[in-house]
This record gives C-alpha cells, structure tokens and sequence, in this order.
C-alpha cells in the first residue's frame, strides 16, 4: 500500500469523521488503523470485529472514555463515535487531539 495520508478531520454531531487523500482497501485497514492511533495517547483496544466490508476498533482512552474506530469499505469511510454520555463527554478533546497531531505529522 502507497501511504495515505489524512485529508480531512471533521467533528459532526458526537462523531469525528475522517477522509484519505486516496481510496483505500479493506486490507489496508490495519495500516490505517495504525495511522490513527499513532496520533492518540493514552488507550488500549478492547474488541475488533471484521465483517466482510465493515471493520470495528473499540477502545479505551484516557482510562475512562470508550470509543470505536469504525471503517466501512464500500462507502470510504471512517469515523470515531462515543459509546456512552461519558464519553460523548471526550469527544471534542479527542477531535482536538487528533487535530493537533495530524497537523504536525501527517
């Protein structure tokens, strides 16, 4: 895979959007799941689930707001959404975060 970089950040209604500069594959996924998470301290995965065009990362982050990185092949896109209020709570700073540190290593 050519590297692919981040072309837009966008934060709609408790979610954060996210287009690639290129199309990207269900195979690239892992790559660009390692992309985004390069940009986020502190937090651990806690579920994956792959489905035949849909790809779910759940996660942890700053020990109490829970994520998912969503990927869905065919329609090209990738989203960060909260689990719960608490987390609907974070998203701003998480929006914010990745923000800053795309803008300084994309």
């Amino acid at each position: 895979m050519t590297q692919i970089k981040i072309q837009s950040i966008d934060l709609i209604d408790k979610e954060i959007s996210l287009l690639f500069e290129k199309s990207w594959y269900q195979e690239d996924i892992p790559t660009l799941q390692q992309l985004l998470f390069s940009k986020i301290i502190n937090y651990s995965i806690k579920e994956k689930t792959v489905g035949a065009d849909r790809e779910n990362i759940r996660f942890l982050w700053l020990d109490h707001a829970e994520f998912t990185l969503n990927f869905d092949y065919y329609s090209q896109s990738c989203w960060f959404s909260p689990q719960d209020e608490i987390s609907s709570k974070q998203v701003q700073a998480l929006y914010d975060l990745l923000i800053n540190n795309t803008a300084t290593k994309s």
